[in-house]
């Protein structure tokens, strides 16, 4: 049986869900426009409630632009949407259980920078970002100079060689870019999301990856041990600032 105070939460996640129903995106002023969000098909109300517990004083503080702690990041739609619903999975997904303070990442799939920012929420002293997409990298520059991030940014694919660079951690999420894991001699400390299950089997069986099964591809993860960084210095590849 559902106690009063449960079931007067309850009421309460039903009541702000049913003045959501007709709109994606409500924008609510209280010392500055904070955002409340729509429950996705398929969550559950108390998992809508946790994203909406950890977003609860993002604000919009412009048509693309979103602060979130001391942090601002100009993002397109896509990656807004994406930042909202994933942001909670990341902690699962991309963080390692050893801490990141002051340590460098490496985020191959850079987007806009939002998992840039996620990395630099939890500590990370440096983040060395590749996107190869133009339009992508015009705004992660901007976020980066915004947020006077210590950053390396590359404007061009991944590459294996890249491997070799001075980091302690790497997250990648680029179609096709785990491919090119297959020939490599190790993996450093990483999570990796797959796109293709022939991959997903090449890996597992070459590194002894832990695998997290989504809904639409996986995620890769070689937690085992802290690393210990010892790989040389980043090198030019594309344009880098």
């Amino acid at each position: 049986m559902h106690s009063p105070h449960n079931l007067s939460t309850w009421s309460a996640c039903r009541a702000i869900e049913k003045h959501l129903s007709s709109e994606a995106c409500l924008v609510l002023d209280r010392n500055g426009p904070l955002i409340l969000r729509k429950r996705y098909h398929g969550w559950s109300v108390v998992d809508w409630m946790k994203h909406l517990a950890i977003s609860w004083n993002w604000k919009m503080v412009g048509k693309d632009t979103v602060e979130i702690g001391r942090y601002t990041l100009e993002l397109t739609p896509y990656y807004f949407e994406l930042l909202w619903r994933e942001w909670r999975s990341w902690t699962n997904w991309y963080l390692p259980p050893w801490s990141l303070k002051g340590k460098t990442v490496i985020d191959i799939g850079a987007g806009c920078g939002e998992t840039a920012l996620f990395y630099y929420h939890h500590g990370a002293k440096r983040v060395i970002a590749i996107e190869p997409e133009p339009s992508l990298v015009s705004v992660l520059r901007r976020n980066m100079a915004r947020n006077k991030w210590d950053m390396q940014l590359v404007d061009g694919p991944f590459e294996r060689s890249m491997l070799e660079w001075n980091f302690d951690f790497m997250k990648m999420d680029g179609e096709g870019c785990e491919a090119l894991l297959l020939d490599a001699k190790s993996l450093p400390p990483c999570a990796i999301e797959v796109h293709e299950r022939v991959f997903v089997d090449g890996l597992k069986e070459r590194f002894g990856l832990e695998v997290l099964p989504q809904k639409d591809n996986w995620i890769l993860q070689n937690f085992a041990q802290q690393p210990t960084t010892h790989r040389g210095e980043s090198e030019a590849v594309g344009h880098h600032a």
